[in-house]
């Protein structure tokens, strides 16, 4: 039996008891979800065994190789690593994270599955060997290049394919990270762009499905122990202010490090010399490891210590700055692995920092230092990743505790705002933008949100009358720039919109000598109104690739009040960025 013969079996079967096109979805998300998280616990094993294998434990802190290896090893697995994706598998670099997302938005969901396969090994071997890289955008790139091929291997349609790279890329981060809740709103933060995406259905099932096989496989055990928190006073509220402070410092100074060494880096071409420099940075991450062995790995070892309280002060401020730079590093350097919990443990350091320096200097000011690192963890995810809701969540889905929530929110909202003041744009669109993709963020989905077809429509429009032929049409429009015009009848209402396209197909019928009302697109002509937004508009223009609509009175549909094109949406959207952003270097600061 054929793989064809299968789908259809396998389609008759769910229509039979009553499954129509979307609860046909919907089974799959949940295959997606099941497959995603025993893939997610594959690659978590992997890395595991590649660590103990080569450095001797699973925890950093307990390495048994003799320090003359230690540099060594972190720089052999980067060569290896380097040389494999010079040779097959370019993608696995970095995090996976933005390439995902570029999949999504501009590639129509498509992930090769030489990519994501190739991610799972070369990724479970560059951070196993020490990589100052964490596990969970590597997951995020492997799951949903999983879910790519999974809707390619049913035959779906490109938009239920395009779909189902963000459900699996939430099955991966919530299997990774143990946080179904929190893996959700930053698929839909980081990834869609949209908390009221039609997808949020299927990426809670997936997530749910997900979790559930992480927990059976592995126990469901916390990746790290939580302190107890409490509130000792409303007045600590201004050191977690401070938090925050410290959080949005640390995270502008990782981000600008790392966005320059990889500019650096990106200079050297992508030939041999830039596989050279990779293992060079792997060599360095060995060499800060013979001093601070907690810089090796994404940083769990170091993030649970800080969170039982367990460093001095000096130590924190140099982990602080060696975990900065070597991330840094293999980042930026080429190597396959994420940021996204080494963000986290450079926060947990820097809350410790506050809590620890604040008891230097007042002895027993602060009863739970470890409840400063847990809401620096929060406080750096926004600085860096820029995702509030998520920055929130992950740490209340971590704690189970809605204490922590007030202390959060002052961090976070503080880290945020300063984050972005002194660094506008998050670390994963300045990725995206350093390799040459500008991708829409969420300041631009915001303002295209709130700019309406009548700040940006051409109310002066050039029309053909309906009576007019085609051929006629033809002459008067042939020095004009425009690809479609509105046709009016003889009392001045919309009659329908002809393009180049059915010029060319008049002239090849021979039929130039009927009027336009007979070729023009009369039915369900695709159009806006005054008061919509330019996100609409742009989603309408993208679904039918077309560059210009009607805009019509919502009284009236017949009656015309200008036309908006794309160039209008943005010469509009770069007005009024311009104005705003104007208008905040004006302020004091």
């Amino acid at each position: 039996m054929t793989w064809k013969n299968l789908q259809i079996r396998i389609l008759g079967w769910l229509m039979h008891f009553g499954f129509g096109a979307d609860a046909v979805f919907y089974v799959l998300t949940i295959l997606v979800g099941l497959l995603a998280g025993l893939t997610a616990v594959g690659f978590h094993m992997a890395m595991d065994q590649v660590q103990l294998l080569l450095l001797g434990a699973r925890n950093v802190i307990e390495i048994t190789r003799p320090w003359y290896l230690l540099p060594l090893i972190p720089a052999g697995g980067a060569l290896i690593a380097a040389i494999l994706m010079k040779l097959f598998v370019p993608e696995a670099r970095g995090s996976g994270i933005p390439y995902t997302k570029i999949a999504y938005v501009a590639n129509n969901g498509y992930i090769p599955a030489r990519v994501w396969i190739g991610k799972f090994f070369i990724g479970a071997l560059n951070i196993g060997s020490g990589s100052s890289l964490g596990r969970e955008g590597p997951t995020v790139q492997i799951c949903g290049g999983l879910a790519s091929s999974i809707g390619r291997l049913f035959s779906l349609r490109r938009e239920r394919i395009q779909a189902l790279v963000p459900v699996g890329a939430a099955a991966g981060l919530a299997a990774a990270f143990n946080t179904p809740i929190a893996a959700v709103t930053f698929t839909l933060e980081e990834m869609v762009g949209d908390l009221n995406a039609r997808v949020l259905g299927s990426i809670v099932l997936a997530s749910v499905s997900a979790a559930v096989v992480e927990r059976a496989l592995l126990g469901g055990d916390p990746i790290f122990i939580v302190p107890i928190y409490s509130l000792g006073s409303p007045w600590e509220l201004f050191l977690y202010a401070v938090v925050g402070i410290a959080s949005a410092l640390a995270g502008v100074a990782f981000m600008r490090t790392l966005l320059f060494i990889r500019g650096q880096w990106k200079k050297l071409g992508g030939g041999w010399l830039s596989v050279l420099a990779t293992a060079l940075g792997g060599l360095a991450v060995g060499l800060m490891a013979l001093a601070v062995p907690e810089v090796l790995g994404a940083g769990y070892s170091a993030l649970n210590k800080a969170l039982a309280a367990g460093y001095a002060p000096g130590f924190l401020a140099m982990l602080l700055v060696f975990k900065l730079v070597s991330t840094a590093v293999s980042y930026g350097t080429g190597s396959a692995g994420g940021i996204f919990f080494p963000v986290l443990c450079l926060g947990a350091v820097s809350g410790g920092l506050v809590a620890e320096t604040a008891n230097f200097l007042v002895p027993g000011l602060i009863s739970h230092p470890g409840s400063f690192a847990l809401v620096g963890m929060g406080a750096s995810f926004a600085a860096v990743i820029r995702t509030p809701m998520t920055s929130v969540l992950i740490i209340f889905e971590l704690t189970q505790d809605y204490n922590t929530i007030l202390a959060l929110m002052v961090a976070n909202a503080v880290a945020f705002g300063l984050a972005k003041r002194l660094h506008p744009q998050s670390i994963y669109p300045s990725l995206s933008l350093q390799d040459g993709v500008a991708l829409p963020d969420h300041e631009t989905e915001h303002l295209l949100h709130e700019i309406h077809v009548a700040d940006a429509m051409v109310t002066d429009v050039f029309s053909l009358p309906s009576r007019m032929t085609v051929r006629e049409a033809i002459e008067r429009t042939r020095d004009l720039p425009f690809s479609g015009y509105p046709v009016l009848d003889e009392k001045g209402k919309l009659a329908g919109m002809v393009s180049q396209y059915d010029f060319n197909q008049a002239r090849a019928k021979q039929s130039l000598d009927v009027p336009l009302a007979a070729v023009a697109t009369r039915n369900y002509i695709l159009h806006a109104h005054p008061d919509q937004s330019l996100d609409s508009v742009m989603a309408k223009l993208g679904s039918r690739r077309i560059s210009r609509l009607p805009v019509v009175s919502r009284e009236d549909p017949t009656r015309l009040l200008g036309i908006i094109t794309a160039e209008d949406v943005i010469s509009a959207f770069g007005k009024t960025r311009h104005e705003r952003m104007a208008g905040e270097e004006s302020q004091p600061s």
